[in-house]
């Protein structure tokens, strides 16, 4: 049986469904942040509310994706996007059923990106909240794959191998089992949980970054050696359900995101992004570089260090952003 987080929240939906979720802020504010996470990952709000978002009176709205946790997965009659679409509406409708007024503020990082951009670009008659949207943050982005036709190039042959092609056309999901296979005895505790997260980005940050980590463990009265625990138990919850959201991942980067071109986007769709890379991960800036050269109204910005390097610097990120934004 899975575990449910106490700050974690269960919205029913049709057909038996579940949507996790966790909020945070001002839940009567009309100022709505929903934060999508990556892969190993669940919706979780921090326990402080960082100051910008404090400060704007932002209720913070962060998903559990379909598959991870305890979300249901898709149906299999629906494509991934249409599903987001519904399970969005319906989230936004339960927590603030008059949307008149809503301004909406879409973001993710690394896998969460290609949710964000869905919604982001998403045809107005399928997702009509998408008016409300005022502004896209994408920390370590994914490219979509149909519009991105290099993206090959980005990426390392492990990954290639497991989102790439290989992945999407090899039949029965086959290369996300086998890499679910060598995954399971790494996130199956919390404590295998932590010592991969540490090994995966702690133990490879640069100088710099460590001081950077060093100063936001200050700063949250973080000890030493915790610094990965929050990641780690969201790692352990997220799979501890089910897979599904794993054995996913080809057929969702592939899947065509809804039609979402980003260099096609009309101007009416095309508001304020800020782009958020690392140096030092590869992957995610050469897709990322892409898309800044294809959205409009979009500006890159550079922190140091690694894949979780803008999690240090996370309350100056949200500053950029919101100066971005019109009022």
């Amino acid at each position: 049986m899975a575990e449910v987080n106490v700050d974690e929240q269960l919205l029913e939906l049709s057909e038996g469904r579940v949507l996790a979720y966790a909020e945070g802020g001002e839940p009567s504010s009309t100022e709505v942040v929903i934060f999508f996470h990556g892969v190993f990952g669940v919706g979780k709000v921090p326990t402080t509310t960082p100051p910008p978002l404090e400060e704007r009176h932002v209720h913070c709205i962060n998903p559990t994706l379909p598959g991870w946790g305890n979300s249901s997965s898709v149906p299999p009659h629906m494509t991934f996007h249409d599903y987001l679409y519904e399970v969005i509406t319906a989230l936004l409708t339960h927590l603030h059923p008059n949307s008149e007024n809503l301004r909406l503020y879409i973001a993710g990082g690394s896998f969460g990106t290609v949710p964000a951009q869905m919604l982001y670009g998403a045809p107005y008659e399928k997702f009509p909240l998408g008016r409300h949207i005022a502004g896209l943050l994408l920390l370590a982005p994914f490219s979509p794959f149909h519009a991105h036709k290099e993206y090959n190039k980005c990426l390392t042959w492990p990954n290639y191998i497991m989102i790439g092609r290989p992945g999407y056309l090899l039949p029965f999901k086959l290369i996300p089992r086998i890499a679910s296979l060598g995954m399971k005895g790494k996130v199956d505790t919390r404590e295998h949980a932590e010592k991969f997260i540490h090994e995966f980005a702690f133990a490879k940050m640069t100088p710099v970054e460590r001081e950077l980590c060093e100063r936001w463990k200050a700063k949250r009265g973080i000890k030493n050696g915790d610094e990965g625990k929050d990641l780690a138990d969201m790692i352990y919850r997220s799979v501890q359900k089910t897979w599904d959201g794993f054995l996913a991942l080809p057929s969702i980067t592939h899947s065509g995101w809804g039609g979402y071109s980003p260099a096609n986007l009309d101007e009416e769709h095309a508001k304020p992004v800020l782009i958020v890379l690392s140096h030092n991960d590869w992957e995610m800036k050469k897709m990322g570089e892409w898309l800044g050269s294809q959205l409009k109204n979009s500006r890159v910005r550079y922190e140091e260090g690694g894949h979780i390097a803008g999690m240090f610097v996370m309350d100056d990120i949200w500053q950029d952003f919101f100066s971005r934004i019109p009022q």
